[in-house]
């Protein structure tokens, strides 16, 4: 999937994919490095508070001292020396590996169902509460997905997924009416051709590339990419699609389907109950931003702003998602 990721970059522009290419010359020796390290887990589990604490102060410095690698758009990065680092990447994995340590190690044979909401909603909540501030509403919603499937692993119980959609409908409901971001973003979704030239600018320009694309695509170094906004990371979908095609869009999907089984199959044959937190809710977290970001760019949902793991630009999502690899390996 990165090598895939890759050569769309560079044909969308070579100088992305050279910084790409740092960056994945990174993640692979930190992943070989990692591959090493038999007490990373055991280490990750034990000081789950100190990383949490981190991952937090990380998010809440972004107040203050937040910008965008863009100069516009919203400042949910913090720049560090020359480099941008996103603290919302680095929450994701925190806090699925909080979950799991604090619900493998505090819960007990027996319980009820507010034993695990109750100390657990307070660290969730908290992270959400920053991001719903901020604004960054799709990295919020895998938040919630993650949660609700680390949650409901260990305690089995169903009514908390019934629960957990109710919750997640109304708050869609109240986010719509207090947000207009989101606001936008559904009308855009539900009707895109009353502002194809505004609001629904990127969307439109979306559907015209994949629409261009058809089943076998216009082939490779042939399609438009600088008629996508954002070609390089948010909707690097689409332009894959101009090129390669339906068909090419069927392969991507099944790369997270594979990944998914795979995943899942790691969870389910882990050795103890952190292990199969941590690999179900990593699975989650990858293959629940595939399906928001190709959903959202596709018109099969509304946009997210979020990136497609392993194939778009950036340094703060490849690199977590490689780390997301190596814990599951």
């Amino acid at each position: 999937m990165s090598g895939w990721g890759l050569l769309t970059l560079f044909r969308l522009s070579p100088a992305y994919g050279y910084r790409q290419t740092l960056w994945l010359a990174v993640c692979f020796i930190g992943l070989l490095v990692g591959l090493r390290m038999h007490t990373l887990l055991p280490i990750l589990r034990r000081y789950k508070y100190i990383w949490l604490t981190l991952a937090l102060t990380l998010a809440l410095l972004t107040f203050f001292f937040g910008t965008s690698p863009s100069g516009s758009g919203p400042a949910l990065w913090l720049k560090i020396g020359g480099i941008y680092l996103q603290p919302s990447e680095i929450l994701k994995i925190v806090l699925i590996i909080y979950l799991a340590a604090y619900l493998a190690d505090s819960v007990p044979a027996k319980f009820r169902l507010m034993q695990l909401l109750t100390p657990t909603l307070l660290v969730a909540g908290a992270a959400l509460m920053i991001l719903v501030v901020q604004r960054d509403l799709g990295t919020a919603s895998l938040f919630i997905a993650m949660y609700t499937v680390i949650i409901f692993l260990a305690s089995g119980k169903r009514r908390f997924l019934l629960m957990s959609f109710l919750v997640i409908l109304g708050a869609l409901i109240a986010g719509y009416f207090i947000f207009d971001v989101i606001q936008v973003r559904v009308e855009g979704w539900l009707n895109p051709w009353l502002d194809p030239n505004g609001r629904s600018y990127q969307i439109v320009q979306s559907i015209i590339a994949i629409a261009n694309g058809g089943v076998f695509g216009r082939g490779i170094g042939l399609g438009s990419p600088g008629v996508v906004p954002v070609a390089q990371s948010d909707f690097i979908f689409p332009s894959i699609i101009e090129e390669t095609g339906l068909l090419g869009a069927i392969g991507v999907v099944l790369l997270f389907a594979v990944l998914t089984l795979r995943g899942f199959i790691i969870s389910l044959r882990a050795s103890n109950q952190f292990q199969r937190y941590l690999a179900a809710g990593i699975t989650t977290y990858l293959v629940s931003q595939a399906l928001l970001i190709m959903g959202g760019t596709t018109r099969l949902l509304p946009l997210t702003g979020v990136t497609l793991p392993f194939f778009s630009y950036g340094g703060s999502s490849l690199v977590t998602a490689f780390f997301a690899s190596l814990l599951l390996l």
